[in-house]
């Protein structure tokens, strides 16, 4: 048996079925992977397997005792421990304060003798942090405050660590330095859990990979055998279309100069050496990318690689630490997201962004604030989605997933913009809801709209992109037409070698 055993779990909220009978083993001595896009379920899972959310079936066992109908501090103390995906710690309390929290609470209800403040000294030298021990941790870089969280957990001697993207805001050494350490923690038998979205990462750390994909574990297996398996490559990237060795053409050929084959259309949008990020953490380290007027470019990358806060601050949600964001040439400064908006800049968000409560017809009519008259955004609406106009007095949050993104779309192009902003347009969507939806698309750009779409499902956005760039890590690694950029998917999404 393995030390922890999750058997046929299920969740449910509502209507939507978060985990459906899903069974894994971590076995110490081992760190063992947990992976699949985002909204799969893995964090809905570590919430059960923590207590901090119950199953509507299925059981949680460690070394044998069923920890299903206990609470969150009793499984940490049987020996459950776990770090979370957004940075936890005591920002100003020092590394060393931060540990010893931990190991102090350990001692007064495990009562084994232990001392707090040697147990501190023992985590700070296992996990680098000696020479920084007296630092206050809101002062120290993402990926040493990283190391301080791992550190507290620990203090309490875990039998298993859940790790929820414990890479998110490192650099590259910074990564390499926790794989080895996770490695060598597990080799001290302890068992880890690993819930990542960098694959190189996962990758070269896991000894086995668990692979969730709409709350089922769609494959189980070695690293070798998870990147070959063709059920991840589809939940990873999308239905690959047959293309009869060659990709469509793009919606509009590009004007290029015949000298260089530079596109010689004027940018409706640019990103210029763009930094930001969330309190300490920095997301993106100097993102530049052009959008030529009339274009879709579409940017590509596994969850966490800076995508979506790459379109809030093109959006005017997110200020950016440094750079430029420029808009029809002109560079933009303190402009908040509505005066963007007003100024030709459309934003869809992930998750569609409609009012639920609402009518299709009354929020169609939310959009008539910025000034078109109600029968031209009907008559717009519903030449462009007329599967809308049979659900007109139908209430927006029962229509189905793709119709909601038909709706989302509608009301933004309501406001003619100059500027579409599509956030992962695919997001919880069967393969051909999500090639309808882009058809869609195709048609919005002959309309004379530049459009900016982040996505993860890569295959199905690469039919009507012009141009299309893989980011990772907060930077963009390779800018390109299409077809070049497809042949780099492997290696971004399921750390595989690159082609290049």
């Amino acid at each position: 048996m393995a030390l922890l055993d999750i058997e046929e779990v299920a969740v449910s909220f509502g209507g939507l079925q978060a985990l459906s009978d899903v069974s894994i083993d971590v076995d110490k001595g081992y760190v063992t992977g947990l992976i699949g896009p985002n909204g799969a379920g893995k964090t809905t899972l570590f919430n059960v397997i923590t207590g901090l959310l119950a199953p509507g079936r299925g059981h949680v066992t460690l070394d044998g005792v069923d920890l299903t109908r206990k609470r969150p501090h009793q499984r940490a103390r049987l020996g459950i421990g776990r770090t979370f995906q957004r940075l936890e710690t005591f920002g100003t309390m020092s590394a060393r304060e931060n540990i010893l929290v931990a190991a102090e609470m350990r001692k007064g209800w495990s009562r084994d003798g232990s001392s707090p403040a040697a147990v501190t000294d023992e985590i700070l030298e296992r996990v680098g942090l000696g020479s920084v021990a007296g630092e206050r941790v809101d002062r120290l870089p993402t990926g040493t405050a990283r190391l301080v969280e791992l550190g507290r957990a620990l203090a309490t001697r875990p039998r298993v660590l859940l790790l929820d993207e414990p890479s998110a805001g490192l650099n590259e050494t910074e990564t390499n330095t926790l794989s080895s350490l996770l490695r060598e923690l597990a080799g001290t038998d302890l068992a880890v859990l690993l819930v990542e979205h960098d694959m190189a990462f996962v990758m070269g750390t896991c000894e086995r990979i668990h692979v969730l994909d709409f709350g089922r574990i769609i494959a189980i297996g070695t690293p070798a055998e998870v990147q070959a398996n063709p059920l991840v490559r589809t939940a990873y990237l999308g239905e690959e279309q047959e293309h009869d060795g060659a990709r469509r053409a793009p919606v509009r050929a590009a004007s290029v100069d015949g000298t260089n084959g530079a596109d010689t259309r004027p940018a409706a949008l640019e990103l210029r050496e763009v930094r930001a990020g969330y309190g300490p953490i920095d997301v993106l380290h100097g993102v530049s990318l052009t959008l030529p007027a009339g274009s879709v470019f579409a940017l590509l990358g596994p969850n966490g690689a800076g995508k979506s806060t790459t379109l809030k601050v093109a959006s005017g949600q997110m200020a950016p630490s440094g750079g430029e964001v420029v808009l029809d040439g002109k560079v933009v400064k303190r402009k908040s997201s509505d005066a963007l908006a007003r100024a030709g800049v459309c934003s869809i968000p992930e998750g569609r962004g409609i009012f639920p409560n609402l009518t299709v017809i009354e929020n169609l009519r939310m959009s008539t604030y910025t000034g078109p008259k109600m029968s031209d955004v009907e008559e717009r609406t519903f030449s462009q989605f007329p599967r809308l106009k049979d659900r007109r007095k139908q209430l927006a949050g029962t229509l189905s997933g793709g119709e909601q993104q038909m709706l989302s779309m509608a009301r933004a192009l309501a406001t003619d913009p100059k500027v579409l902003l599509l956030d992962e347009l695919s997001m919880g969507l069967a393969p051909l809801v999500v090639e309808e939806l882009y058809q869609h698309v195709a048609r919005i750009a002959e309309q004379d709209v530049s459009i900016l779409i982040v996505e993860q499902f890569a295959h199905e956005v690469l039919d009507v992109a012009e141009t299309a760039a893989i980011m990772l890590h907060g930077r963009i690694q390779l800018t390109g037409p299409p077809h070049q950029i497809a042949d780099e998917l492997d290696a971004a999404y399921l750390g595989l070698a690159s082609s290049n």
